[in-house]
């Protein structure tokens, strides 16, 4: 198919602080669904690179295949409103090596810790000198937890911490992270409309509603991964996965459109369905292998539906799909059991094993009907290899109260410690689990497999997060009207967490997906960080990571965009010593001022 090509204009300014972002012009036509605006590069600042995880080989140098544009290009983009006095509101320089970003919660295990904070601590955190510092305006729901490359090399040889914003209006922004000037802009096709979807949980639209994950291979080479649920034309839908280049928003490959199928045991067929069904999880990558997890929209059409965890490859192609659901019909016709997890990306351990938690479904280990269960999968998703359900799912079921509403975090391994490795695991039920990664512990009556079960902490739509900091290794939990708690681990002995403190400020419904900073183990750096969303406006709250109590920051991010919706799934990102808040239209920056 022919493409139209088009001149992009650049505009270089030499100030470091004032830049222009170049003229936006079009590309060429491109791929079926998708559209891009690439815009120019701003000018950038100068520290080492980093380098992430091993890429695959065929990402690098693939040639781009281009196709007809169908959505209508963005006429304008935002410029960022930046705080303060111009002439000195972004010059504050990182005092310690800057990192990358590029997965979920910052690691495989989903600790949600970032230990290589050297510049916020409590301390400053608390202070007058800390706030916000820039207001990145962009074009819908940003579900998606931010992501960063620092010192990364442009094609034109500049270098740029690039933060990357994806929306539900299917675009991915790229941001300079020092100037917030934008590098480019792509829109990967139409989002799909609320009301053809016929779910109200997200409005006005379903787009990009999963983390992405980046592939990073060199100083200047890394890869995008983002899935896009699209509507090419009325109740048409489509869903698609993208590897783009990080350095100009471009397809590196063709896409692949989303459509795992599978016959059943009975010798029925099922199959993904792009209207009834959306990737929430965010996504996972590990040693060639991209993972994609699919759960449903408001339980819809649940008599005919399974979850879906999917394996593909550097090309996206798929080569390993697992299916939840095996037996259908076998406790009166509920199906399900998806796999959505608040936006919790599956955990991976370090022998690749994948760990994911589903929701309302029906359960029995025997027929491979997987509902209200944590399950662990080797690397190619050939089968469960281990599992935890607890012993009430029935009851789960019933009420719509699905374990999977929350993620599974693997915790790391601590000093002294002569416990199996371990995870925990919460949702709807309230219960916090601690599990063997080992053997999970099955479904025994009163929970007697798993470790630990401590009940009535209330809902979690979410997720915990892990510090090991000076009181030891702890996890932190936030449930639904609760406050932010700590809970104490021992890894010798018998393991088990104990309750520590609790913080003073309720959250909203479903509690919080909470992160965590520090500088390591040193004593005064730990911060916990959490979207708060009990009122609208919603608000980003910051506690000290060993006291809690009463928040030492609080500031307000903005509207959602359904008034009364509790806007779950939203979690902050924070990295070389600046706080990313997501929200309606908005990613708001916090930070030290100069």
């Amino acid at each position: 198919m022919s493409a139209q090509n088009h001149s992009i204009a650049r505009i270089y300014k030499a100030s470091f602080m004032e830049m222009l972002i170049g003229i936006r012009c079009g590309i060429p036509m491109r791929l079926l669904l998708s559209a891009a605006v690439v815009l120019p590069l701003a000018q950038a600042g100068t520290v080492s690179a980093q380098t992430g995880d091993p890429t695959p080989e065929s990402v690098s140098g693939t040639q781009l295949k281009e196709h007809p544009r169908v959505p209508p290009l963005p006429s304008s983009l935002p410029k960022p409103k930046l705080i303060g006095d111009p002439v000195t509101r972004l010059t504050r320089q990182y005092s310690g090596r800057p990192i990358d970003v590029t997965t979920y919660h910052y690691d495989q295990k989903r600790t949600g810790w970032n230990q290589n904070e050297t510049d916020l601590t409590p301390a400053n955190v608390g202070s007058s000198s800390f706030g916000l510092i820039a207001t990145l305006q962009v074009d819908g729901n940003v579900f998606a937890q931010p992501l960063l490359v620092s010192s990364f090399v442009m094609p034109d040889s500049s270098i740029h911490d690039v933060l990357i914003i994806a929306t539900g209006h299917n675009s991915v922004y790229a941001f300079d992270a020092q100037t917030y000037a934008i590098l480019w802009q792509v829109n990967l096709g139409p989002s799909q409309a609320t009301a053809d979807v016929g779910c109200s949980d997200v409005n006005p639209e379903y787009g990009i509603s999963s983390t992405p994950v980046i592939v990073r291979t060199a100083a200047n080479a890394a890869t995008l991964y983002v899935v896009a649920a699209t509507e090419p034309a009325k109740k048409q839908f489509v869903t698609t996965l993208h590897a783009l280049n990080l350095a100009t928003g471009a397809d590196a490959i063709a896409p692949s459109i989303v459509a795992p199928s599978a016959t059943l045991s009975n010798g029925s067929k099922v199959g993904f369905q792009p209207q009834n069904q959306w990737n929430r999880p965010g996504l996972a990558y590990n040693q060639g292998s991209l993972y994609v997890a699919i759960g449903s929209h408001c339980d819809e059409n649940k008599d005919g539906m399974t979850g879906w965890l999917l394996a593909y490859n550097a090309n996206l192609n798929l080569q390993g799909a697992f299916h939840t659901i095996e037996t259908p019909g076998t406790q009166g016709g509920l199906e399900l059991a998806s796999i959505w997890m608040t936006g919790f990306a599956p955990a991976i351990d370090d022998s690749g094993n994948v760990y994911v938690v589903t929701g309302n479904g029906a359960f029995d280990a025997g027929q491979n009907n997987w509902g209200e269960s944590v399950l662990k999968l080797p690397p190619g998703l050939t089968g469960v290899t281990s599992y935890f359900t607890p012993s009430t799912y029935a009851v789960l079921n019933e009420n719509d109260a699905d374990f999977g509403s929350g993620g599974v975090m693997l915790l790391p391994a601590v000093a002294g410690q002569t416990a199996p490795p371990l995870a925990v695991a919460m949702g709807k039920p309230g219960i916090l689990y601690l599990l063997n990664r080992v053997s999970l512990g099955d479904m025994q009556p009163n929970d007697a497999g798993a470790l630990q079960a401590q009940a009535g902490n209330g809902r979690l739509f979410g997720g915990p997060a892990f510090y090991n900091g000076p009181s030891g290794p702890t996890v932190f939990t936030q449930t639904d009207f609760k406050m932010l708690n700590s809970w104490a681990l021992v890894a010798n002995g018998t393991p088990k967490l104990t309750h520590q403190v609790s913080g003073t400020s309720q959250s909203g419904l479903g509690g919080s997906l909470p992160i965590v900073s520090s500088n390591g183990a040193l004593a005064n750096t730990g911060v916990v960080w959490l979207i708060n969303r009990l009122n609208d406006p919603f608000a980003i709250e910051a506690y000290d990571a060993v006291k809690l109590g009463a928040p030492i920051f609080t500031a307000q991010i903005g509207l959602w965009s359904s008034p009364g919706r509790t806007n779950v799934f939203l979690t902050p990102m924070e990295a070389n010593g600046r706080v990313y808040a997501p929200g309606y239209l908005v990613v708001q920056v916090y930070g030290l001022k100069p």
